[in-house]
Parts: structure tokens; C-alpha cells; sequence
């Protein structure tokens, strides 16, 4: 028998993850995709297993071995609550929530067993995956300072800020990068307007973290800058090149691999099965990253 994998929500991004699921059910990985969405037509315009426009009807009707949340942040905790009391792992989207409380108590209450992914794609991409890698670590060295940039022509969303829905892969990117708690950085510079935010972190060891992101902009760009003890990166996330300066010269290469998403959900299903807790990103750094979005989130600029 193979996997049965509910996706709830399919909307914009919910249509992107089940394309992922359906390239993983040609490779194998998962026999079945059902979706839930509360919109009657389009469920009627989606290829799946079977549909349903209620969470609790695919819950009685689907022997399922995990679940995809992709709704609305406002929904993610109920949805992903829901899922967790019938033993289910849960994938769900960024960010946790959207209420700093809510994510505090939904975190710190789960049990041992429990199979939570939160959907931080760039994790799994894998020109970012390079610089963890021996060659890239000895050329740059220690890595010092981390600058995101993420600007898309696409219009925001109705509902969606540039930090909460844009910036947090540049927060988690920055926590990850440089092994240090957003919540012990100091918030050195941050503009935001209703499409864009910049925002600048120094942290008490010297590390520095910043990023700006926008919607409605001239062109995509994706940027990932790295600077390290020895050298420094720049990455582009959209097309995999990646560009190095260090006291050996500088190097250009393109890197390739499997759609990042992809390789989340690969990450996903292979942890279904978890006799342990598996959390990912780990519940400390949600926690920090959600007090942060509740410190500086908000549209001040400082």
C-alpha cells in the first residue's frame, strides 16, 4: 500500500503543492492526493483522488498518512489541531499563525509524537543547501552577515503583509545562517509601506542580518548575499547561480537540483513514520521567530 496524502486548500499555493504531489505520485512516493477547500467550483476544475469541501468529511471518509495545510494563516492552528488529534503529521504553511499567543500555546502543547513541518521552502532549496556544504564553508568561513532580497511583480495578496507573508524566509534564513535568536538582535533600521519592508538586525556578537522585500516591483529578484571570515556569496534562489569572492579568487556555478518544494515534501514523507517528536524548524526557533513577528512585525518604521 502506498501513501494517502489530504491537502487542504487550493488556492494559488495550495495549486502549486498539489502539482509537487503529483510529480511525487509518478516517482512513487504517494499513491493517492485528496483535497479539501471550501470552494465547490474549484474543486470541480482540479485533478485528484477525491474531494470534499469539509476537513471533517475527509477526516471520517480518508484513511490518511499526513496532511498538507495550506489555508489562510488566520486557519493554520485550528486546521493543524484538527489533524493533530487524529494522530496525523502535519505540513503547514508559514507562518505557524498570526496571533503571537496562539502560536505559543499551540507550540507548547505538543505532544511527544508529534510530525509538524512548517512550510519554509528555502530550507529545502538546493542552491541554499551549497553553502552548508564542506567546499562553499571553507572558502567563505564563518558566515557574518546574511542579506535577503525578495521583490515579485505580483500584486499582494488581500490580507498579506511584506514582513508576515515575505520577510519571514529572510527571518528564518537569518536565524539558520547565523545561529543566532532573532529575539537577541537589535533592530537597527526597518521601513515598511503597504507592498515593501527593509529591515536591518545587528546582533550582540557582530553577526548582522538584513532583507528587503517587495510586491508590485519592476522584476523578480531573488538574492541571497552571504559574506563569511574568508569570503563571501551571492546566490540567486531563481536561477541557482551562485557567485564567490574569497582569497582563492572568485568562482561562478550554477548549482541544479530538485524543486525546493519538492524536496519538502520528500523531507515531510519521510518523517510520517517518526517514533519521536519531529519538528521542523525546531520549536525553539518558531518560538523566536513568532515573538519577533509580534515585537516588530507591525508597520512602524524605527
Amino acid at each position: 500500500m502506498g501513501l494517502t496524502i489530504g491537502l487542504v486548500g487550493c488556492g494559488r499555493w495550495g495549486a502549486v503543492h498539489l502539482r509537487a504531489l503529483q510529480n511525487l505520485t509518478t516517482t512513487g512516493h504517494v499513491r493517492r492526493v485528496v483535497v479539501c477547500d471550501i470552494d465547490a467550483d474549484k474543486l470541480a476544475r482540479i485533478q485528484a483522488d477525491a474531494t470534499y469541501t469539509s476537513f471533517g468529511q475527509m477526516l471520517e471518509h480518508e484513511h490518511l498518512d499526513g496532511v498538507a495545510i495550506v489555508t489562510p494563516p488566520n486557519t493554520h492552528v485550528d486546521l493543524a489541531r484538527e489533524a493533530l488529534a487524529h494522530s496525523l503529521p502535519v505540513l503547514v504553511e508559514k507562518p505557524l499563525a498570526v496571533d503571537n499567543e496562539v502560536a505559543n500555546d499551540f507550540l507548547h502543547s505538543l505532544q511527544e509524537n508529534t510530525v509538524l513541518v512548517v512550510g519554509y521552502i528555502l530550507r529545502h532549496h538546493y542552491a541554499i543547501k551549497h553553502l552548508h556544504s564542506p567546499r562553499i564553508r571553507d572558502l567563505l568561513g564563518e558566515i557574518r552577515s546574511v542579506h535577503y532580497q525578495r521583490q515579485t511583480v505580483r500584486e499582494r495578496p488581500v490580507g498579506a503583509q511584506p514582513i508576515s507573508t515575505l520577510g519571514v524566509h529572510a527571518l528564518d534564513l537569518i536565524a539558520w545562517l547565523l545561529g543566532q535568536p532573532l529575539m537577541s538582535g537589535n533592530v537597527v533600521k526597518k521601513s515598511t509601506t503597504a507592498d515593501t519592508a527593509s529591515v536591518n538586525l545587528m546582533f550582540p556578537t557582530g553577526h548582522e542580518g538584513s532583507f528587503e522585500v517587495a510586491w508590485s516591483a519592476s522584476q523578480e529578484r531573488r538574492l541571497l548575499h552571504v559574506e563569511g571570515a574568508l569570503g563571501q556569496a551571492t546566490l540567486d534562489f531563481g536561477t541557482g547561480d551562485i557567485d564567490i569572492t574569497s582569497e582563492h579568487g572568485r568562482t561562478s556555478f550554477q548549482s541544479t537540483g530538485n524543486e525546493a518544494l519538492v524536496e519538502e515534501w520528500k523531507h515531510f514523507l519521510t518523517h510520517l513514520t517518526a517514533s519521536k517528536q519531529h519538528v521542523f524548524p525546531s520549536v525553539e526557533r518558531l518560538i523566536d521567530q513568532s515573538a519577533w513577528l509580534h515585537a516588530h512585525g507591525g508597520e512602524e518604521s524605527v
